[in-house]
């Protein structure tokens, strides 16, 4: 499974909530949440002056979620708000980290590389008062699924270009002969 950055890492911590030991207090709404959606890993083993090494090529594609209140206008006198506007981004990313190992385990892993993507998708919708604007609210769930969906269909493709395009040239520059595991 490929590790997230330091970043994603935190901001997934600490949208995890602390077990309760104390009644239960109104949490705010989550207004930005980061989920994996696919990962692949390519095992590979590079060869050059007759020594070998082993490699293991990480991808994952996630999803960066934000939601937030949109302005709500100020009813005429005596007439109740019955919606509150909430809008939200979903943006996709790649991922990439390539791993070094030798006959003693973990050598070394290059810096993650994060590459935006092309499916995302924005909104907006009136939720009933009652309800908070935040990434687990319905619509912005259907419009997560939606861009998950559309991702599923392509990330095969897109792990595969990412290799061919930017990896393996990377590799072969080094003078090395590839072969996958």
């Amino acid at each position: 499974m490929a590790k997230l950055n330091l970043e994603v890492l935190l901001l997934l911590q600490a949208a995890t909530p602390p077990a309760a030991t104390a009644p239960a207090v109104p949490q705010p709404p989550t207004l930005q949440h980061l989920a994996p959606v696919a990962q692949k890993a390519r095992s590979l083993v590079l060869a050059k002056a007759g020594r070998t090494e082993n490699v293991v090529v990480r991808h994952q594609i996630f999803l960066r979620t934000i939601a937030k209140p949109g302005p709500v206008p100020a009813p005429p006198d005596g007439v109740a708000v019955s919606a509150i506007p909430c809008v939200w981004t979903i943006e996709s990313y790649l991922q990439r980290e390539i791993c070094f190992y030798s006959i003693t385990g973990l050598m070394g892993c290059t810096d993650t590389n994060t590459l935006p993507l092309m499916a995302t998708e924005a909104g907006q919708a009136d939720l009933p008062v009652d309800t908070s604007c935040e990434v687990f609210a319905k619509p912005v769930l259907a419009a997560e699924d939606r861009v998950i969906a559309a991702l599923d269909r392509t990330k095969d493709q897109l792990f595969a270009e990412d290799y061919q395009l930017v990896v393996r040239p990377q590799l072969l520059r080094a003078g090395t002969t590839i072969t996958e595991r």
